[in-house]
């Protein structure tokens, strides 16, 4: 009977122990330190694994990611194109490219000097962005190309040709004219720029056909309809940011309302003008009889006691 209870108890405590050890994650973290290590570490990553960059990374060929769930953790580092040396993917020069089936986080890291794009969701892609930071693109920032792009915390400096800007480009490709996927743009934090034109473009000479905007409820800056522009919102609901024309574009998503500060009904002024003439002499007179009363009062009672 007492070997049944150690075993019971040992059986017990080893169940336990088992239910309290963590379930190890498989995701792998793999550091990234140049071009050549940060291609492979793309090509052979696995579903939620994340690649850390070690320092700036330039690249001679655009990155293609399709079919994976994966985060680049810049760690305050930036990717940048070698313009001399570029090598176009067809019609892609965009750094960085999520594809059908991919969910790419981009955290803690700087995009700049693109022949075109910074990075681009193709096709059902997903792109999050999370501090990040764009600038000096030569076509624009941010592309959402028939996928999604999500915000969280996105700084945009100038992108574009000379003389324009083109922050984040709302565009479906002519290749995707038939497709059934609409660009989306989900704002989920904060988003700023230090231009204030065409921080959400979109690109009336494509096929567009619909485009989505959701604004989440914890987000800060937000995207509104307004007057047949996208615009930008602080806060406060201040528009910060303008767009261009949306044209014959089906937007879905919210109208812009200003906000109204709520009335504080006035309290009634205090007639400050002295009183003179007739006023003044009724309220002599008032007072006059008030003491008369009172004295005609004091005298009967004089009367009565005697």
């Amino acid at each position: 009977m007492k070997v049944f209870k150690k075993l019971s108890l040992l059986f017990l405590l080893s169940l336990f122990a088992l239910i309290a050890i963590p379930i190890c994650s498989h995701a792998a973290n793999t550091p990234a330190g140049d071009e050549s290590s940060l291609v492979d570490a793309i090509k052979n990553a696995s579903n939620n694994d994340t690649i850390s960059l070690s320092t700036n990374i330039v690249i001679k060929a655009p990155i293609d990611i399709a079919g994976k769930n994966l985060t680049i953790n810049g760690n305050g580092h930036t990717i940048s194109a070698n313009t001399d040396e570029w090598q176009a993917s067809g019609e892609n020069s965009t750094l960085i490219t999520a594809g059908k089936g991919t969910k790419l986080t981009l955290k803690n890291l700087t995009l700049s000097n693109s022949v075109k794009y910074g990075v681009q969701a193709y096709n059902g892609g997903h792109v999050v962005l999370d501090n990040v930071e764009i600038k000096d693109c030569a076509y624009g920032g941010v592309l959402a190309n028939a996928g999604t792009v999500e915000v969280v915390n996105l700084h945009l400096g100038h992108n574009g040709r000379e003389g324009t800007n083109n922050g984040i480009e709302i565009a479906r490709g002519t290749s995707l004219a038939d497709g059934d996927t609409d660009p989306v743009l989900i704002m989920n934090g904060s988003l700023s720029s230090t231009e204030k034109n065409n921080v959400v473009y979109i690109d009336t000479n494509d096929p567009v056909g619909g485009f989505e905007i959701i604004n989440t409820e914890n987000s800060t800056n937000k995207v509104f309809i307004n007057d047949n522009k996208l615009v930008v919102a602080d806060k406060n609901n201040t528009i910060i940011y303008q767009g261009n024309d949306i044209g014959d574009v089906a937007v879905e998503g919210e109208e812009y309302k200003e906000t109204v500060p709520e009335k504080v009904p006035e309290k009634p002024k205090k007639d400050g003008t002295p009183k003179t003439g007739s006023s003044n002499l009724l309220e002599i007179s008032a007072i006059a009889i008030a003491i008369s009363s009172m004295a005609i009062l004091v005298l009967k009672r004089k009367d009565l006691s005697c």
